[in-house]
């Protein structure tokens, strides 16, 4: 092959790698990064680990099952609890 094909081809590649992540990087990364959590249904939003601890264990404490994750702008974290146990779980975090 001469030098002048190889050369086309190696430019070839690489125009094409450039396609491939031009499109990559269009994607909607924000959306592809967010989290699922299926049925869990957020019941309240603290500043710090610490804080989430006491939460749970509150609802521990009322019989309600709780998952801490961070939120996705980054401002803390939820705490999320089947749909079953919400209504118990917004009374028991607003009772005295």
């Amino acid at each position: 092959m001469s030098m002048l094909m190889i050369l086309l081809v190696g430019l070839s590649v690489m125009a094409l790698f450039v396609v491939v992540l031009r499109w990559a990087s269009s994607l909607d990364t924000d959306k592809a990064h967010r989290k699922d959590y299926g049925l869990l249904r957020e019941v309240a939003k603290v500043p710090s680990s610490t804080a989430a601890r006491v939460v749970e264990e509150r609802l521990q404490e009322a019989g309600v099952r709780a998952t801490t994750v961070p939120d996705p702008e980054g401002e803390g974290l939820r705490i999320l609890v089947f749909p079953d146990d919400h209504d118990v779980a917004i009374r028991t975090l607003l009772a005295d």
